[in-house]
């Protein structure tokens, strides 16, 4: 006696069927086994619930960038359904039932756009937080209706953390057989692929413009030296007049005259070739408006005297600049290292004044007010930078 095997795996359950030795040829009892069997399997099939969804990957785009998807971040909705999808039982009654990824829905997906563009590791490192990745399916009686649903936010990998760049959604719909299935792979790879289009596309648009792309920082400096009515910015070829001196002197003070000097800075930049062209523009000014002098005072001695607390301030102004020549400044750090600088030079300026006038006197220490115009002028000649002023 010989036996002939027919192996039917359905969820890993392997059928075995032993048959007597037949003639084979229109024998009778073989076709009734047959026709048996065909009955088995067909039902079988039909009852059986469809595996997971098999995420092919590949190659969207191809070229040589200056950008790659470092990391994909699964921040949907925890204890989420990846896909809910419908099919036709032994009895032909219609059922839903929950599907994932084949490999894990976290690492499939990273997989896919991980590796769906170039990965040029020397250059920017883009991350994608998936916000929301889902396959729903309705039962429409003749045939089912489904839509895949991506939501993203690109970011930008820092030393410091991330730097949101901008968000990608979209909706996929497709109609299909209860019995047909290949539908869904291709609309999820689909919609995976154009999320990636996408940020190749907005890549190429604003890493021309978009300063937060921008690879690297030149500073510049200029000295703000127009005029107007109240305030005189510093210029090193013109030296105060009583004339800048407008306010009235108060009542009942011990001093003969005062200048309110002080300085300030506007920041300009632009994205040029990669590059954040920052200009400090400075300002060191005095109010006219805020200064006074009395006329019995008004000598050259005395306007010597206050032109220095001016130029203190230039010298200030001079230390502000050098401290940020010397600083590793990079797109990410520029503001806050100038604005903290800023606030370091301007209580030192506060303490340079105070100590000037500590020291001199008021004036009236002629000896010290030599020797502090002798070290302000050397300060000056040291301090200026050339094409500065």
């Amino acid at each position: 006696m010989s036996t002939i095997n027919y192996q039917l795996s359905i969820e890993q359950t392997t059928f075995s069927i032993p048959i007597r030795s037949f003639k084979v040829k229109n024998h009778p009892a073989f076709l009734v086994i047959l026709l048996l069997v065909s009955m088995l399997f067909t039902s079988l099939a039909g009852f059986a619930q469809p595996g997971q969804i098999q995420l092919k990957t590949e190659k969207v785009l191809n070229g040589n960038w200056d950008y790659y998807i470092a990391n994909v971040i699964d921040a949907r909705p925890p204890g989420q359904v990846f896909a809910t999808l419908w099919y036709k039982d032994g009895s032909g009654k219609m059922k839903s039932y929950p599907s994932d990824i084949i490999g894990g829905n976290k690492n499939a997906l990273s997989n896919f756009l991980i590796n769906g563009l170039p990965r040029n590791t020397e250059g920017v490192p883009i991350n994608i937080r998936i916000l929301d990745c889902l396959v729903r399916e309705n039962n429409d009686g003749t045939h089912v209706s489904g839509q895949v649903t991506l939501k993203v936010q690109f970011e930008l990998e820092k030393d410091w953390g991330t730097q949101p760049l901008t968000t990608y959604s979209m909706n996929l719909k497709y109609t299909r057989s209860i019995h047909n299935l290949e539908y869904i792979e291709p609309a999820l790879r689909k919609v995976l692929g154009n999320n990636l289009k996408y940020i190749h596309n907005w890549m190429k648009k604003e890493s021309a413009t978009n300063i937060l792309l921008a690879k690297g920082l030149k500073l510049s400096f200029r000295n703000y030296s127009e005029q107007d009515a109240d305030t005189v910015y510093y210029q090193k070829a013109k030296s105060l007049s009583f004339n800048d001196f407008q306010a009235k002197p108060p009542q009942n003070t011990r001093f003969q005259a005062a200048i309110f000097p002080s300085f300030g800075y506007d920041m300009q930049r632009e994205l040029k070739g990669g590059l954040i062209q920052v200009q400090i523009v400075l300002k060191v000014y005095m109010i006219r408006s805020a200064s006074w002098a009395f006329p019995m005072i008004k000598s050259t001695y005395s306007l010597n005297h206050e032109q220095r607390h001016f130029d203190l301030v230039k010298i200030i102004s001079e230390r502000f600049k050098a401290k940020l020549l010397s600083e590793k400044l990079n797109p990410d750090n520029y503001e806050g290292i100038i604005n903290f600088e800023y606030l370091e030079s301007y209580r030192e300026m506060n303490r340079l004044q105070q100590k000037y006038d500590q020291e001199t006197n008021h004036g009236i220490n002629k000896a010290k007010q030599d020797e502090w115009s002798r070290w302000i002028d050397a300060q000056l000649n040291a301090r200026l930078i050339a094409g500065t002023d």
